[in-house]
């Protein structure tokens, strides 16, 4: 049983008259006969009654008229849905976010209130390939690939306003080594890059709570419960809530990491993932500019 077999016994159904269905079809008398003949034997039933100046469906060729009518509406309407299923997928920017979290979650909404038809596609995995734009973070490295975008961002020591140190312009990590740290689980990269600036000062953390959550970090920092590495920019939303959280410039070791933009060469032709990439490397520019302003009204630098 073929497509077309029953494309023509639809139309032979619709007009009950050979001639007048084979003239819709575009395709001679006996084609048509022909193919209904065919369906009919592979059936094993008859789907016409013929009658003088035409035929009458029989009661099976009812039956199967009223059975082939959501399937032939599907089949129809089929390429209208394949046509919106390529085009959303071509409207769709997968991303592999695996640092800096909230900047880009702050950049996918100012990107969606300029082009609202785009969608995003958001997982963190770091054996994952299959993304249009990854995101990650290391500690500054002196190359990069040709489809990658680097940024550096500098970490200050957050401390609650009600230590000692929150009056400090800036701070020596090793000054610090006694105090409890609150930071980001081990499963995050800027954890590794964390513990390695306080190797680089001499100790191991101290570490009195770990959590998954940024804003948990800052809610314990804030309450007084221990001390932190806060980023320059990327959790700029975050700190902007953190009136009981002092940043402080940390003069020794250089406490800094690259957030690491790369775009999939795969999928490098498509441009909207192209005009995303550009959107946000831009976006993480402002902030940073947006960051240091804000440090230099409020006096800290």
């Amino acid at each position: 049983m073929e497509l077309q077999q029953l494309q023509y016994f639809m139309v032979a159904a619709q007009y009950e008259h050979i001639t007048k269905a084979a003239n819709s079809l575009h395709i001679a008398q006996p084609a048509l006969s022909q193919s209904i003949k065919r369906l009919e034997q592979e059936l094993g039933v008859k789907l016409f009654d013929r009658r003088k100046g035409g035929i009458t469906l029989s009661a099976p060729g009812r039956l199967l008229v009223e059975e082939l009518k959501p399937i032939m509406k599907s089949l129809d309407d089929l390429p209208k849905k394949l046509a919106d299923t390529a085009r959303k997928q071509h409207m769709t920017i997968h991303l592999n976010v695996l640092a800096a979290s909230v900047l880009v979650t702050n950049c996918i909404i100012a990107y969606k209130e300029k082009h609202p038809d785009v969608n995003f596609q958001f997982v963190q995995s770091p054996s994952s390939l299959d993304y249009d734009l990854c995101i990650t973070a290391t500690l500054p490295k002196r190359s990069m690939a040709a489809n990658q975008t680097i940024l550096e961002e500098k970490f200050f020591l957050a401390v609650p306003l009600s230590s000692p140190y929150a009056d400090y312009d800036e701070i020596d990590l090793s000054e610090v080594s006694e105090e409890g740290f609150i930071v980001m689980a081990n499963t995050r990269p800027i954890r590794s890059i964390c513990d390695q600036f306080c190797f680089e000062a001499g100790f191991s953390p101290d570490i009195v709570f770990e959590s998954m959550n940024f804003e948990s970090v800052r809610s314990l920092i804030s309450a007084g419960l221990g001390i932190g590495f806060w980023p320059e920019y990327s959790w700029d939303s975050i700190w902007q809530k953190s009136t009981n959280v002092a940043l402080l410039p940390i003069k020794s070791p250089d406490c800094k990491r690259d957030i690491i933009i790369t775009y999939n060469p795969q999928f490098s032709d498509n441009p909207i993932v192209k005009d995303f990439y550009e959107f946000l490397i831009q976006f993480a520019m402002d902030c940073k500019e947006e960051h240091e302003r804000n440090r230099q009204l409020n006096g800290r630098i």
